[in-house]
């Protein structure tokens, strides 16, 4: 009996000391309601979730975001006056450890591939793009998620889930912007050749 009492106690305290460990790997599950929130505002500019103006420079404005993820350390909606544009970003998490980064960073991209958000209007697309494995030779990795189908009025509609390095750690960031193609934005002049 006494062997059983010490065998309960001993996993007792086991599991409350390994308890916390574990709650510490796990990503909480709130990204893509918050996501779709924000792009349910898109096409308003951010309007309704736009807050009180944080930082005001020549071509750039930084607002506080009203909406954000639970786990988020800082979001916030930047608008571009040249090219005029607005993007809102969520700073999700950041480390010095490499691998511990790495892995959030593949969490909040498998929270939002194929995951469907509603818009607006009420239309309903699917979130897909290619994942960008990281590397810790290069200083970011960044998956871009496009909706399918397609829909014209919202072609330029991007997710991205980046990882970059800024010294001293590592950030995973969740960004969603406009994304003008670089033809457009610098049409190429073709010179005839004689």
């Amino acid at each position: 009996m006494k062997k059983l009492i010490l065998m309960a106690l001993g996993f007792w305290a086991f599991s409350g000391s390994a308890q916390p460990l574990l709650s510490l790997k796990k990503t909480p599950k709130t990204l893509r309601p918050v996501i779709e929130k924000v792009a349910a505002d898109y096409s308003q500019n951010f309007d309704n979730i736009k807050g009180d103006t944080v930082s005001i420079s020549d071509n750039i404005i930084v607002f506080a975001s009203k909406v954000a993820p639970s786990d988020a350390l800082s979001t916030s909606i930047t608008k571009y006056t040249d090219p005029y544009s607005y993007t809102w970003q969520a700073i999700m998490f950041q480390s010095e450890d490499y691998e511990e980064t790495s892995e959030k960073y593949k969490d909040y991209y498998k929270q939002l591939n194929g995951s469907t958000i509603t818009f607006f209007d009420k239309t309903k697309y699917k979130l897909n793009g290619p994942f960008d494995t990281p590397d810790e030779g290069r200083a970011f990795a960044s998956s871009i998620l496009q909706l399918d189908p397609s829909n014209r009025n919202l072609q330029f509609f991007k997710v991205e889930v980046s990882m970059d390095y800024s010294l001293p750690q590592w950030i995973v960031k969740v960004l969603i912007y406009e994304k003008v193609s670089d033809d457009q934005i610098r049409p190429t002049n073709e010179i005839p050749i004689n």
